[in-house]
């Protein structure tokens, strides 16, 4: 006949613990989310792999609200660049260019900012490559101009490796606003809270206990 030692027989005691058993379920789903959000950066190579179009520059391709996913490069030579070919309506583009998010200064009032447009063409100065950018609404009848956003009065033949933060390689129509909300990380923690607190009413026994203690006093007064 064998016999737990008395380590292993605490142990199983403690983990029987209502409270123990919460503790490790809160823990276990907090490590979920951060993994899941920490993992999504190691996949897509990005800092910032959702993100929401703000503007209509790419319509019909993109639309104001639109989540798109973005992937991190290694380098240009990982980013097609072609003109779109578009269908008799002009309402799908049948082949063309990666679709790029990339650095952009839009003036003295906004400063710097992320744009999505597609890469249309590129061009070689001194070595350096260049990619040729546009949006693909009917908008946007030319291609964009870059400018260095160190020093904005400075013309750049293109857009140069360093200003791409990624290409698109999906989108779904109107989940931008939810998805770059659910990125904050003060919107992270709230979810977070809120999750442990649920769990806590749910399996913490408080109300089981006020329940076993109030069915003698209901039993005397229904009889």
């Amino acid at each position: 006949m064998t016999t737990i030692p008395a380590k292993q027989s605490k142990l199983r005691e403690i983990l029987k613990n209502d409270y123990v058993k919460t503790a490790i379920l809160i823990v276990i789903i907090i490590g979920s989310v951060l993994s899941f959000q920490f993992g999504i950066r190691i996949v897509l190579r990005t800092e910032y792999p959702f993100m929401d179009v703000v503007t209509g520059s790419m319509v019909p391709t993109l639309n104001v609200g639109d989540l798109v996913v973005v992937q991190g490069y290694a380098d240009l030579s990982m980013v097609y660049a072609a003109p779109p070919k578009w269908d008799e309506n002009r309402t799908r583009v049948l082949e063309g260019g990666d679709i790029v998010v990339f650095l952009h200064w839009s003036g003295p009032d906004e400063g710097v900012i992320d744009l999505v447009h597609r890469a249309v063409g590129n061009v070689t100065v001194h070595g350096k490559r260049y990619l040729i950018t546009q949006g693909d609404s009917i908008y946007n009848p030319s291609p964009d101009t870059h400018r260095n956003i160190t020093a904005p009065y400075d013309i750049l033949p293109g857009l140069p490796e360093e200003y791409v933060v990624g290409k698109v390689i999906a989108h779904a129509p109107f989940l931008g606003q939810v998805a770059t909300f659910m990125q904050t990380p003060s919107v992270r923690i709230i979810i977070i809270v809120l999750i442990v607190a649920l769990l806590i009413v749910e399996f913490i026994p408080f109300s089981k206990k006020k329940d076993k203690e109030q069915v003698p006093a209901q039993e005397q007064v229904e009889a």
